[in-house]
């Protein structure tokens, strides 16, 4: 009995463990919906209860591969002992693993027929929980299957129609079909050809009501995407700061020095120059000799300087971007930061972790967030033309549902970031992956500045245009490329296609009560 368990749980175990490997920087997609099909076997026929291990199992060797970059923060810059930081790490892949525990126990323990629980019930409700998982305690949608199909034609046609998180849908659905197709094959010989077709069509189901209502959206709410005329000379600096001399007080005049050479580097032919994410780790308040020679640099060379800086002060500090105008502090732009990383910018139930108090100590690790709906900001060239930019800071790319508000009336996306917080792991490529499908999803070429990588220019098809080397210090001058226009996504989010995934889990109640009962 003892060994009959083993197996499936070590093999729900490694399932789970090669999903990362469909994600950045590894790219083999395929293995995703292969993964869930053996998964479906794995779970066919047994206990609810054993089947929702299976799937814990399954979820947790994903998350604790696929996020394991985690601990570089907690462990080499916030000072946790090494078993702190690796049991915070664990503890988080388990609360992510919890969502596959429950779709695979709800899928064995719904009375349904086969075809109807792997056809309806699978995709539509697995795509519901990738939703919860991004809403619920602030969210972290982090290796949504929606981002495997990145690098594939398809997300062209997806992205900007559902999203990529939504897009999770045809990755759930394709592992469905192939195991209806599979197990349908292997009783064709006793029960028919008719009886073939008849298995797959709860699984047609669910695909018409999405791909209809895809249709509908890139006919009838999407707007026709057109390249303005005007382009924005763009240069992104990469400093190459190390995650551990930061924050010491004794370099920050080099790091200064630092951003200050690399611009003057570029001034002179650049409209808009760009500083990664917290390039000066000082408050914005307490910087008004810098802000003076931002602004008067920005005068004298008719560019703008935006950079990423602490704003505020005392218990109320936050994550900003500001662009120094070429007049008066009051004409500054700046955004704050929404969405703030768990375990580096605040920390999960510090209440309850209160007891390791010291034990971790990364600095700004108790910031306030900024407020949801922020103005883009807007860029005045030399000959008069103003363009947009839509803002975000580091994990905020993550939630494209957050960012469209920006996007809707920006021209091009701007995405500072500091990955070095999770050193030379796979995080920052996962991240890479997630900016790219912002870009897909609104129709918008990206430019990335970070502080060792990935600093790119990002087409609207999600391309990778120009990039800087990792870890090198560097200057990446890019012509970007506006665009107007307003995309289905950007004007529905992720909640529309979250109702419609819900409404077709009562459709399909319904028709399989029917169904029962004739």
């Amino acid at each position: 009995m003892l060994q009959s368990r083993i197996f499936p749980m070590v093999f729900a175990l490694i399932l789970g463990v090669l999903m990362p490997f469909s994600f950045a920087p590894f790219g083999l997609a395929i293995l995703a919906p292969f993964a869930l099909l053996g998964l479906l076997f794995l779970i066919q026929g047994r206990s609810p209860k054993f089947s929702g291990l299976l799937g814990l199992l399954f979820g947790f060797g994903m998350f604790a591969w696929g996020i394991w970059w985690i601990r570089i923060s907690l462990i080499e810059f916030g000072g946790a002992p090494i078993i702190l930081g690796i049991l915070l790490t664990f503890l988080l892949a388990f609360y992510l693993a919890l969502y596959y525990g429950i779709l695979c126990y709800v899928v064995t323990k719904v009375r349904w027929s086969l075809a109807f629980k792997v056809g309806i019930l699978f995709p539509l409700l697995a795509v519901l929980l990738e939703w919860l998982r991004a809403e619920l305690f602030t969210g972290f949608p982090w290796l949504a299957l929606g981002y495997t199909l990145t690098d594939l034609p398809v997300s062209t046609f997806l992205f900007p129609s559902m999203g990529a998180l939504m897009a999770s849908f045809w990755v759930y659905w394709l592992s469905g079909i192939l195991f209806l197709m599979i197990n349908a094959l292997m009783k064709r010989r006793k029960e028919g050809f008719l009886v073939f077709i008849g298995q797959l069509i709860p699984a047609f189901f669910s695909m018409m009501l999405m791909g209809i209502t895809l249709l509908i959206s890139v006919n009838f709410i999407s707007q026709k995407i057109e390249k303005i005329d005007e382009q924005l000379k763009v240069a992104l600096l990469q400093g190459n700061i190390a995650q551990e001399l930061k924050f010491n007080e004794a370099q920050y005049y080099e790091i200064l020095a630092t951003y200050l050479r690399l611009t003057d580097e570029v001034a002179e032919s650049s409209d808009l120059i760009i500083w990664p994410e917290t390039a000066i780790p000082s408050l914005y308040e307490m910087e008004s000799n810098l802000g003076e020679h931002l602004r008067k640099l920005s005068r004298d060379q008719q560019t703008k300087v935006m950079t990423g800086i602490f704003t505020g002060g005392g218990k109320t500090v936050r994550n900003s971007i500001v662009t120094y105008s070429d007049e008066m502090r009051m004409y500054d732009q700046r955004y704050d930061k929404t969405h703030l990383v768990p375990f580096g910018e605040y920390i999960p139930f510090r209440s309850i972790l209160s007891l390791f108090s010291g034990m971790i100590e990364i600095p700004y690790s108790d910031l306030t967030q900024g407020k949801l709906e922020q103005a883009p900001f807007k860029i005045q060239k030399e000959d008069g033309a103003a363009l947009f930019a839509a803002a975000s800071i580091c994990y905020e790319a993550v939630f494209g549902n957050e960012l469209r508000y920006q996007a809707k009336t920006a021209n091009f996306l701007v995405n500072v970031s500091n990955d070095a917080w999770f050193g030379d792991s796979i995080g920052p490529w996962q991240h890479f992956q997630i900016s790219r499908a912002r870009a897909i999803e609104l129709q918008r070429e990206m430019v990335r500045a970070t502080n060792n990588g990935i600093t790119a220019l990002i087409s609207k098809e999600g391309r990778s245009m120009a990039i800087l080397p990792q870890f090198k210090e560097g200057v990446l001058s890019v012509d970007v490329t506006s665009y107007q226009g307003v995309t289905a996504y950007a004007k529905l989010g992720d909640l529309f296609w979250a109702v419609l995934a819900f409404i077709g889990l009562v459709l399909g109640f319904f028709w399989h009560r029917y169904q029962y009962k004739k």
